[in-house]
């Protein structure tokens, strides 16, 4: 399992973040927020998840 900080985002601004422990980043997305999450595309609300070891980032987008 790894370590992410999930964060729900408006535009460019973090509105709150989490620290979850998951298998994928998927996974904690939908942890973190308590939310299905899905692929982002340019929606105005969504989630930054960074897996904390690598700094690598994903965009989802709530369904």
């Amino acid at each position: 399992m790894k370590t992410y900080l999930v964060e729900e985002m408006a535009g460019d601004t973090p509105v709150s973040h989490h620290t979850v422990i998951a298998n994928t980043p998927w996974e904690a997305a939908t942890i973190g927020t308590r939310k299905e999450v899905k692929g982002r595309t340019d929606e105005r609300l969504w989630v930054r998840v960074t897996e904390e070891s690598s700094r690598t980032v994903y965009k989802y987008a709530f369904k």
